[in-house]
């Protein structure tokens, strides 16, 4: 066990030597390998973001029916209770004009908007939340109502709020087509460059086989490689969505404000690190591990 564990240490000492002593082709290859971690990193985070934002909106349809003014009391209790009867009607709830004007002053923080208005300029309305979120029947309820003779408008509330559930569902089937392509090229990539190594040390490895190297022997310093590119590669990924996202926020923030909103990017905290360093590393040793393989049955 000790010599083996000296071999690894003898390996991994050789490879951080061999990056410091090519400084600039290891700060491409690292760069390489960082892009290609961020790209996905970054799109899953801006996700993260939003599906936050989005578990806290209603998503279940809601309708306002504004009613014209001077209308029928009892004609406005049977629509009520009509609403109410009808299949896949969640909640009915009427609003008075005066609730309304005073669940204005309390949003805006003035205690008299009527000084300079002389009356109530709101009308009474229903507020009515539907069951599920298809869009059928929110359209055709919202066109019934539009044509009833007590109704000045109909406005559905909560539309915005289930494009925004569709919009980061997309962002998912997008983020995994992503993350699927490019860590196949970050494999890829890794091996190309280990495959080159192999190619520049053939002689020494023909002559290290000669005196009885075992596939192992020659097999450890490029996985070695591989596994430190890829954890150097992770942590520079990480470092550089940071940056991106510090850069970001504060717009972002002011966007968001501009709604009426609290919004901002998310940034990676210490178990994405470890799953991006993870999941490079895992990625960059499989495409030397593969390179390495294939050179050796080659030689076999």
């Amino acid at each position: 066990m000790k010599h083996w564990f000296r071999l690894h240490t003898l390996a991994l000492r050789h490879t951080l030597l061999g990056l410091l002593r090519h400084p600039l082709s290891s700060l491409l290859n690292l760069l390489v390998i960082a892009i290609a971690a961020a790209l996905p990193l970054l799109l899953w985070l801006v996700l993260a973001s939003l599906a936050s934002v989005s578990n806290r909106l209603p998503v279940e349809p809601q309708i306002s029916v504004f009613l014209k003014n001077g209308h029928d009391v009892a004609a406005t209790k049977a629509l009520e209770q009509e609403l109410a009867a009808r299949k896949g009607m969640a909640k009915v709830r009427f609003v008075p004009r005066d609730e309304a004007l005073r669940q204005l002053e309390g949003a805006t923080g003035t205690t008299d908007l009527l000084a300079g208005l002389g009356e109530n300029p709101l009308p009474d309305a229903f507020v009515l939340t539907l069951h599920g979120t298809d869009a059928a029947p929110v359209e055709a309820l919202h066109a019934e109502l539009a044509r009833h003779p007590l109704v000045e408008e109909v406005q559905v509330d909560s539309a915005w709020a289930q494009r925004l559930e569709r919009l980061v569902a997309l962002g998912r089937s997008v983020f995994e087509v992503l993350a699927g392509l490019l860590a196949l090229a970050l494999a890829l990539i890794t091996g190309n460059a280990i495959r080159m190594q192999i190619l520049t040390r053939r002689e020494e490895i023909e002559v290290a086989r000669l005196i009885g190297a075992t596939d192992a022997f020659i097999r450890r310093p490029f996985i070695h490689f591989a596994a430190v590119q890829g954890v150097l590669g992770g942590l520079l990924a990480c470092g550089v969505v940071a940056l991106l996202l510090a850069r970001l926020n504060p717009a972002v923030s002011e966007l968001a404000q501009a709604y009426g909103q609290q919004f901002a990017l998310q940034l990676p905290d210490w178990r994405v690190l470890l799953a991006v360093c993870g999941a490079t590393t895992l990625l960059t040793w499989s495409g030397a591990w593969v390179a390495v393989w294939r050179h050796l049955r080659q030689w076999r």
